[in-house]
């Protein structure tokens, strides 16, 4: 029954709101996470000194709490959306650079000696020989980034409780609402299907242009 009554309410528009701002912070942290991934990652590559001192570090933050670090971000940017894109920011640029640097390491030479014979510029050997030659793992890393951005994005409006579909789920659990619960689990599972089969559709997309 309790079930049900989520159901119901869920039918009723009464996610509509929270969804919309859960997806709202995944997308932005999701765009500006992979936009400094990537130039983080090519940076790494680029420059190899620098590739084998932060390489390990990031692997090292990556697999820290970094979340219980949350009372910071809210005092240096207020409690509010803008404290959750923060955060959430930083659990998914690190594996989309990390990602991003070992697709770019592991380019087989032979393909930059080619771009290099035909006189290739550096933009265009970024552009049509290191990144599709990375691109496996360039994908793999979007793809674990905007995993840990859901995650993070959830988790942080459910300790934080300013709006969302972490929100939901907070109240619920606190208040011993478990319809309230139940909807913000229900939310969460058909935000993440949205954004898997999304980003699904656009790597499908991406392939039958290769």
């Amino acid at each position: 029954m309790i079930a049900v009554a989520a159901w119901e309410r869920l039918l009723a528009g009464e996610l509509l709101g929270p969804f919309a701002k859960t997806l709202y912070e995944v997308a932005v942290t999701f765009v500006i996470a992979s936009l400094a991934g990537l130039t983080a990652g090519y940076l790494l590559w680029r420059y190899p000194l620098f590739g084998k001192a932060y390489d390990d570090l990031l692997g090292a933050l990556f697999a820290s709490p970094v979340i219980l670090l949350y009372p910071i971000f809210l005092v240096v940017f207020g409690r509010d959306a803008k404290a959750i894109i923060a955060m959430a920011f930083i659990t998914g640029a690190i594996p989309i650079a990390m990602n991003t640097h070992q697709g770019l390491r592991d380019v087989n030479p032979i393909y930059l000696k080619v771009g290099q014979s035909i006189k290739l510029t550096r933009r265009q050997m970024v552009r049509h020989v290191l990144f599709p030659a990375a691109f496996p793992a360039v994908l793999g890393g979007l793809k674990l980034g905007l995993t840990y951005v859901l995650i993070s994005v959830i988790a942080l409006e459910f300790l934080i409780e300013i709006g969302g579909i972490g929100t939901i789920a907070s109240k619920g659990y606190f208040w011993f609402n478990t319809e309230e619960l139940y909807l913000g689990v229900v939310g969460a599972m058909l935000l993440s299907m949205l954004l898997i089969y999304l980003l699904g559709k656009l790597e499908a997309k991406l392939l039958s242009h290769e």
